[in-house]
């Protein structure tokens, strides 16, 4: 559709997009006139894509129908339950908590990277901490994410918030200064998974001392957003799946799928012992996954060893990972019964990298909120809430929250505009009729 021409294309990218945000002015248009480069443009495929996209909203607005219909309809079979009289799972928890940040170094890898701890500090003394480890995606800063790591920690939760130096803000910002030539580093998607384990190494050993064995590291929890809710995939056992990128990542990509040319890049990856791309991590029992990077990378049969519990989060207006795309079929993919598909409607890609986007100079807030936006209070309360529940249920393993896993409550808390869709069953071959009637 669009070729770019010479060998010093990324170069001309990367000033383009500078003296666009510069200009407070960042559109497409503009874009294109503060390219140096040469450009060829197939009006055929222009048009193709035009009519994928109206395709694609289509979809989008019949899958969110569907959904709400299904929540409606599973609501009517759950056992009635007047959540009004339950403790509302959005308001914080009764436990105080307090902030440590640990430097960790990977010698194996000569990889430092910084973990910040929230851990209850009025629990009885003779009561283990759950844990909860939270992999932000990319371009992210520590702070991101604050929101669901202290209602965690509110209710007695040990959360360890994760930095990946190769993809994390400070790298993305030298990108944009021209001191990396992408924009994150090839090795992050062996080196996000592997922080994580090396994590758990290290709380274990410091469990004995510092925390005095009050760490329960046998069943461990994880939630990721976008890149790091890939690297929560491949820690609950979904596997790169280099055949599938070869056919989703041709020369030009088709798919109206932003989150492809991330995907893509793992073709670079060494692929004679592609068996050897296994990071399952035993210690972690159960997954929240938000806006997910995985439809490729993995494909149907990367997931075919997943056999833990998963919430998945997605949002009816995300244009970096779809949900048509890139989210509803990898979700009924999962071979596992307790999966629970989370839909809301009007969110965005998940804060993908608002608060640090902002930090970058002269970027227009009103052209960057067309794409992403930072989660409004209401899907902040609902990721909070459910998430919640999720991980007493099947962290703490407390059978007492899981009615709050279920289209009821979803219902119950759902508010206009950001209504909330949640199901716990839904097929392909429910999908091929949906989208069969769309295109009639």
């Amino acid at each position: 559709m669009i070729q770019v021409d010479g060998t010093n294309g990324g170069v001309a990218i990367r000033e383009a997009l500078i003296t666009t945000a510069e200009s407070q002015d960042f559109t497409p248009i503009n874009l294109l006139k503060n390219f140096s480069g040469q450009i060829q443009f197939d009006i055929l495929k222009i048009l193709a894509t035009k009519r994928e996209f109206v395709s694609l909203i289509q979809d989008t607005e019949k899958l969110l129908l569907e959904v709400n219909q299904l929540t409606l309809t599973a609501a009517n079979t759950e056992p009635k339950v007047n959540f009004s009289r339950l403790p509302d799972l959005r308001q914080p928890g009764n436990f105080y908590f307090y902030q440590e940040t640990l430097k960790l170094y990977d010698k194996s890898r000569k990889r430092q990277f910084i973990v910040n701890l929230y851990l209850p500090d009025n629990l009885p003394k003779n009561q283990t901490m759950p844990v909860v480890i939270l992999s932000p995606g990319l371009a992210a800063k520590l702070s991101q994410w604050q929101h669901l790591a202290k209602h965690l920690a509110s209710y007695g939760f040990a959360v360890a918030k994760v930095q990946h130096p190769g993809s994390d803000f400070n790298h993305f910002q030298a990108f944009l200064d021209g001191e990396e030539k992408d924009i994150f580093q090839l090795q992050e998607f062996i080196n996000r998974p592997l922080d994580i384990s090396y994590l758990l190494d290290e709380l274990e050993l410091r469990n004995k001392s510092q925390f005095q064995g009050r760490l329960n590291l046998k069943n461990v929890g994880m939630a990721g957003q976008s890149f790091g809710a890939y690297t929560a995939l491949a820690l609950a056992g979904a596997k790169i799946n280099f055949e599938q990128l070869k056919q989703d990542c041709l020369p030009q990509i088709k798919s109206l799928n932003p989150s492809l040319f991330l995907q893509c890049r793992a073709l670079e990856l060494p692929q004679q012992n592609y068996q050897n791309y296994n990071f399952r991590d035993e210690r972690i029992k159960s997954v929240l996954v938000m806006d997910p990077v995985n439809g490729s990378i993995f494909g149907q049969s990367g997931f075919s060893n997943i056999n833990i519990p998963i919430l998945w989060v997605a949002g009816s207006e995300d244009q970096l990972t779809p949900v048509v795309r890139e989210q509803v079929y990898p979700f009924t993919w999962l071979p596992v019964k307790e999966k629970y598909f989370m839909l809301t409607k009007g969110a965005k890609h998940l804060d993908f990298n608002v608060t640090a986007i902002q930090d970058v100079e002269s970027v227009d807030d009103d052209s960057l909120n067309q794409l992403v936006s930072a989660s409004s209070p209401v899907i902040k309360s609902y990721i909070n809430a459910l998430g919640l529940a999720f991980f007493q249920m099947y962290v703490r393993n407390d059978s007492d929250y899981f009615n709050y896993l279920g289209s009821s409550y979803a219902l119950a808390i759902s508010e206009e505009p950001y209504t909330l869709g949640f199901l716990s069953t839904l097929t392909v071959e429910k999908l091929a009729q949906l989208f069969a009637r769309n295109n009639e």
